[in-house]
């Protein structure tokens, strides 16, 4: 596979490449000439010792010579011109005359084994042009059967080139698995590429939504993405009747390291912090930066008081273990304050605030938890963690 995509992309302009649409409709198109060149290489050799055409195997030779060069200058077109509308439709218009001059050329509307390979227009121009230029090749298609109709009704135009009618009978059959091959090929080679390119869009997609929901400098779930966790946590808490802890989490000793080690320093003690904070937590539970020296927990389906007095002082205990970087060792604390719904509240917003309380208690003696209660709500100068988005 990664082979047939490095000569894909020999033809596909870097251009096109980077843009999702065009790269799959382009690969499609170098897939189908691909195809049709490998189909018209096969149809040489029967013109030149399988089929019995005689004097006229020159005309035959000639036509399908001629379908080869038109293939390879459609994809010398897409690489100069960086176009798929142009080649496709290059390519469509050289397909609509080789088509025309066969019927033409093999007894006419009646009797030519060529007119079902009308049928590879419309496909093919659905497939690199989208519905419109679809429809309008359609059409096209429409008025070459039409016109070749007329022809053989008028009886003008039209030449019988094949000697017999078993001749006429083998080209029938032949051309039924071209066209099932060009056909086909053009639709594997769509589902191929949809599938890998769909693969690809589906990695990136992920990766921006992991992006936008994560702390760049932690790797861990940034603000918005805590928030969005809390509410779902608490809606299942709801119906599984269950308690569900807030962590609020702020660390006492992190600016002397900003301000002395300077910042690259404090951000290694940040992302320590983080990975030691989620290697302590259950899988269920959720680690966030909520910005600066700001870090929340959410423990889900808590018993009390037994949880929180098992956890909490493994949190503190694993922020203050010292952090060596590059032989220099920093040491930092973790002031936090717990609110438990629907114990205190059943409101995201003032669980998120009842939290922010505690913590703003804790830092008074520091290297310490609390759990929030009534008298904390007395407090007049608490400082207010930002609640919930709206």
């Amino acid at each position: 596979m990664g082979l047939i995509f490095r000569f894909f992309d020999f033809f596909l302009p870097a251009s096109l490449r980077n843009n999702p649409a065009d790269s799959l409709r382009g690969y499609i198109i170098i897939g189908m000439i691909a195809t049709n060149i490998t189909v018209s290489l096969f149809m040489l050799v029967f013109l030149l010792y399988f089929l019995e055409l005689e004097q006229n195997t020159a005309i035959g030779v000639g036509l399908d010579l001629a379908c080869l060069l038109a293939y390879l200058a459609a994809l010398i077109l897409l690489k100069a011109t960086e176009s798929l509308v142009l080649c496709a439709n290059f390519l469509l218009t050289i397909l609509t005359v080789v088509i025309a001059i066969g019927i033409q050329i093999t007894g006419g509307y009646w009797d030519s084994p060529v007119l079902q390979l009308t049928l590879q227009l419309p496909v093919t121009a659905f497939l690199l042009l989208g519905l419109r230029p679809g429809i309008f090749w359609v059409g096209v298609t429409a008025v070459l059967c039409f016109a070749s109709y007329l022809s053989a009704y008028l009886n003008i135009g039209s030449v019988q080139l094949l000697q017999n009618q078993s001749l006429i009978d083998a080209m029938y059959v032949s051309f039924q698995y071209t066209l099932l091959v060009i056909v086909g090929g053009a639709l594997i080679v769509y589902e191929i590429i949809n599938g890998q390119l769909t693969g690809i869009l589906n990695e990136e997609r992920n990766r921006f939504e992991h992006k936008a929901s994560h702390d760049d400098l932690t790797g861990i779930p940034n603000r918005f993405e805590f928030f969005r966790r809390l509410k779902t946590g608490l809606d299942e808490a709801r119906e599984r009747d269950q308690k569900v802890a807030v962590v609020y989490i702020d660390l006492d000793g992190f600016k002397p390291i900003n301000d002395m080690l300077g910042h690259h320093m404090g951000d290694e003690a940040l992302k320590a912090v983080a990975n030691r904070l989620n290697s302590i937590l259950r899988l269920a539970d959720t680690t966030a930066r909520l910005g600066g020296d700001e870090f929340a927990l959410i423990l889900a389906g808590i018993r009390l008081p037994y949880d929180i007095e098992t956890i909490m002082p493994k949190v503190l205990e694993a922020v203050k273990e010292p952090i060596i970087v590059n032989g220099v060792e920093m040491v930092v604390k973790a002031s936090c304050g717990v609110a438990v719904f629907p114990v205190h509240t059943d409101d995201l917003s003032a669980l998120c605030r009842y939290a922010d309380m505690a913590m703003y208690r804790a830092k008074e003696a520091q290297d310490t938890y609390l759990v929030f209660d009534e008298s904390m709500k007395q407090t007049k100068n608490w400082r207010s963690t930002p609640a919930a988005p709206n």
